[in-house]
């Protein structure tokens, strides 16, 4: 019998410092994707933080304009 594994094109990887899986921001962020996207993310642990992989180039660039707006809200808090 021959396995076959199949591969998933992935647009990036953004990895989230000092965040966990369990991180309620993060899991905000999640099922909103959910609920627009249909739920198609995959999280894994990094060095530095969560991982999270996209098959879209516009999901990615999604995530990474909140994850900065929310840099600039703390650093103005």
């Amino acid at each position: 019998m021959v396995r076959r594994h199949k591969e998933e094109e992935i647009a990036g990887v953004l990895e989230f410092e000092g965040r966990t899986a369990e991180d309620p921001v993060l899991l905000e962020w999640i099922a909103d994707h959910r609920a627009r996207n249909g739920g198609k993310i995959r999280l894994s642990q990094g060095g530095k933080g969560t991982r999270v992989m996209f098959s879209k180039a516009a999901d990615m660039a999604f995530w990474q304009t909140r994850s900065d707006q929310l840099a600039k809200a703390r650093k103005s808090a």
